[in-house]
């Protein structure tokens, strides 16, 4: 079983990553610097629960699937 602290450390470097091309793209499509990073953190924290709840989840569970 993957333990909570690999989990953490896991979510926040590719949420660091999905954070700056997100930005980038978000800022590509619309030129706003503020909409980037207010867009980019919006998603980012939204997605970062549901992926971490998901890890978690696969980890109690995901043995089970063969």
């Amino acid at each position: 079983m993957e333990s909570t602290k690999k989990s953490t450390v896991k979510t926040f470097t590719w949420e660091t990553f999905h954070f700056t091309v997100l930005a980038g793209i978000i800022y590509a499509v619309t030129g706003e610097l503020e909409y980037a990073g207010l867009g980019a953190i919006f998603y980012i924290a939204i997605e970062s629960l549901g992926y971490y709840v998901h890890e978690r989840l696969w980890a109690k569970f995901g043995n089970k699937v063969k």
